[in-house]
């Protein structure tokens, strides 16, 4: 029997604290520069002379997850039924591995970053997703019919040395933070992840500022941690920490910083951790 993965939706093992914490929403698609209004053409409506001839053409459709890679952004992709059923690989002889419920902890949609995608031999299509479960990089597939999907334009990529994270917007770098770090015992786990939760901690004085995100990845380290050790993004009380080895793996910016970065990463954001 599958077991049910909805703990883990919330992780940042942390959480006993941000009792009456607010649960924030996806905002609108939009990004880092914000939406450009298009200037009025000064092209005329109709040209003198005679309709130009149009040669035949063929329009390609291409799927939510084949269109964002084209416009090199992400696709992110929702629970749209009660219990999203997670699967081994695409059918036939499939194993149902993990299932998750269609709103988690705090009512979170459950999100996920799909990574690929597949046609069965009944011409279904399915979306492979990372998962926030241990152990980190676990994945699984789920039938398209089940999500709905949200492209995406952003991902962050943090650098580990250099303690430092990128906002990136279809491949460009348009903005960049210092950061805090886990320290020696408690390193930031390595690998690709997503954004699983975004919150607001009901006193801003505390290790996690003014906001906190949760991502997929967990401690390599700590495991006895309330939520499994999920790791996170999160702001600071501390902002002398910043640019250092401090923390138990999060990372950690300045409450400023923290504010502005999350109005450009949506649920289901990847996340880059490298040293």
């Amino acid at each position: 029997m599958a077991g049910t993965a909805a703990k883990a939706l919330l992780g940042l093992g942390l959480l006993l604290v941000l009792l009456g914490l607010t649960v924030l929403r996806n905002p609108p698609a939009e990004g880092p520069h914000g939406s450009l209004p298009t200037p009025p053409s000064s092209t005329p409506a109709a040209a003198a002379g005679p309709p130009a001839t149009l040669g035949s053409t063929t329009t390609v459709s291409l799927s939510p997850f084949q269109q964002a890679k084209a416009d090199r952004g992400y696709l992110a992709v929702e629970a749209a039924v009660d219990v999203l059923r997670v699967y081994d690989h695409v059918p036939p002889g499939s194993t149902l591995t993990h299932t998750f419920p269609r709103k988690g902890y705090l009512g979170v949609p459950a999100t996920f970053w799909a990574i690929d995608e597949a046609v069965d031999n009944q011409g279904r299509t399915w979306y492979r997703i990372y998962l926030p479960v241990r152990p980190n990089g676990s994945t699984g597939w789920v039938r398209s019919s089940d999500v709905t999907t949200l492209q995406l334009a952003n991902d962050l990529r943090v650098d580990l040395s250099d303690h430092r994270l990128d906002l990136y917007e279809r491949g460009v770098k348009v903005r960049s933070y210092p950061i805090g770090v886990g320290k020696g015992e408690t390193p930031s786990p390595l690998g690709e992840f997503y954004i699983t939760i975004k919150m607001k901690p009901p006193r801003p004085n505390t290790v996690y500022g003014v906001l906190a995100m949760g991502i997929s990845g967990y401690s390599e380290t700590l495991t006895d941690w309330p939520g499994g050790g999920q790791v996170g993004i999160h702001g600071t009380n501390d902002p002398s920490s910043i640019g250092k080895d401090v923390s138990a793996g999060c990372i950690r910016l300045r409450n400023e910083d923290i504010l502005e970065l999350s109005n450009f990463v949506p649920l289901g954001t990847p996340v880059f951790i490298q040293e």
